[in-house]
């Protein structure tokens, strides 16, 4: 029983770090986190990116905008580098969309160094 008891432990153990190590692919850069806050406006809704870390890191940026309505799609691609001390937060990008009625938006931030990616964030409506 002892036995049992045992096996179905270390089961249970490999499994829940199996879980974490997918749920979390990049668990080398835990010290870098993307954000996007989205703000509705009278025409259709404000996107601004926003980065942090909690060690010196520094890399490329992509924020990606895109809409679709009645009218048809749309992309605004924004990217550059970014440099970020410390503890600090930095705004990246940001742009509004006007969107029709029954409108759809996503908004995609990511981050990369030279080792790849760093976070992604994403909105959607």
């Amino acid at each position: 029983m002892k036995r049992i008891l045992f096996t179905v432990s270390a089961l249970v153990a490999a499994s829940a770090c199996t879980a974490v190590a997918q749920d979390y692919p990049h668990s080398r850069h835990a010290s870098a986190e993307c954000t996007i806050d989205v703000t509705r406006t009278r025409d259709g809704a404000r996107f601004e990116a926003f980065a942090r870390s909690h060690a010196p890191t520094s890399g490329q940026y992509e924020f990606i905008l895109t809409k679709e309505d009645a009218d048809g799609s749309s992309d605004i691609v924004q990217g550059g580098a970014f440099d970020l001390s410390n503890g600090r937060e930095s705004s990246l990008g940001s742009s509004e969309l006007s969107l029709a009625r029954h409108g759809r938006y996503r908004a995609t931030l990511v981050l990369f160094d030279a080792d790849g990616e760093l976070c992604r964030a994403e909105r959607r409506s």
